[in-house]
């Protein structure tokens, strides 16, 4: 056998691993920035949340209107909601409240409007071509009447807590009116702090689904029949938490039958 000298093989300089310590701190410490950006949120989230609050103070609670940004104005549907507004606002002397946005929510401004009553909300800020809005204000609101949130958790927050009963002689309503995803979102968040009984109101507060031309039976069926039928759902687990009505009529009719029933 011939012995082979093998070469002991040299590590790296000591100047090499310094300078990949120095890099792996950095990265690290950049991490850590990161971090801690991103726990800053909740602190965010309070403050928009107790900036809403405010409003809510300051404008009193009424009747909350959920519903869609697309509908135009041309839409029979617009002016039904916008004389909705028009009729709870002056039969109940309330505040008329939204997201303060197009379609729906702009007809439900006008209606609390037309009664010569207090209006109010909360604006999202809006992403555009990937990038979130610095900024965003009502074209004609005074700002003392609604908050610009980023996060669409406050402006839930302050939406559930504008149609909270904290007395007995509060009228407060929420109006689902049709809308997408985000009004199915807000809808089904009130529908869930009902039913689970943390809506965080003193006194029962009604939930009136606007069915305007059958718009929600598809919704409806799915939750009354086939959630039922699957077993997510029992047989009118629903019924005391919302009413759906077809028109204003039957709306203006159930919530002066609630108030009356109460007292």
């Amino acid at each position: 056998w011939r012995w082979h000298h093998v070469p002991r093989r040299r590590g790296p300089e000591p100047r090499a691993v310094a300078a990949r310590g120095t890099h792996r701190a950095a990265a690290s410490l950049a991490a850590a920035d990161a971090a801690a950006n991103e726990r800053e949120s909740p602190g965010k989230v309070k403050k928009e949340m107790d900036a809403c609050f405010d409003v809510v103070e300051r404008m009193g609670r009424g009747a909350v209107y959920l519903g869609s940004a697309r509908v135009p104005e041309d839409h029979p549907h617009f002016a039904m909601a916008r004389d909705l507004a028009r009729d709870v606002a002056t039969a109940y002397d309330c505040t008329t409240w939204s997201g303060l946005g197009a379609g729906m929510m702009e007809a439900v401004t006008r209606g609390g409007m037309e009664a010569g009553k207090p209006v109010a909300g909360f604006m999202i800020l809006l992403e555009a071509g990937g990038q979130r809005q610095a900024s965003r204000t009502h074209p004609y609101l005074p700002p003392e009447v609604y908050h610009t949130a980023s996060f669409f958790s406050a402006r839930k927050h302050g939406l559930v807590d504008a149609g909270i009963r904290a007395n007995k002689t509060d009228r407060t309503a929420f109006f689902a009116l049709p809308g997408g995803v985000g009004t199915l979102d807000e809808i089904f968040e009130v529908l869930a702090l009902l039913q689970l009984r943390r809506i965080g109101s003193a006194h029962k507060v009604p939930f009136v689904v606007m069915n305007y031309d059958g718009c929600f039976d598809g919704l409806i069926k799915f939750l009354e029949d086939d959630m039922v039928r699957y077993g997510s759902l029992r047989d009118k687990e629903l019924e005391p938490h919302w009413v759906v009505c077809d028109d204003n009529a039957a709306a203006m009719k159930y919530l002066e039958t609630f108030y009356a029933d109460e007292n």
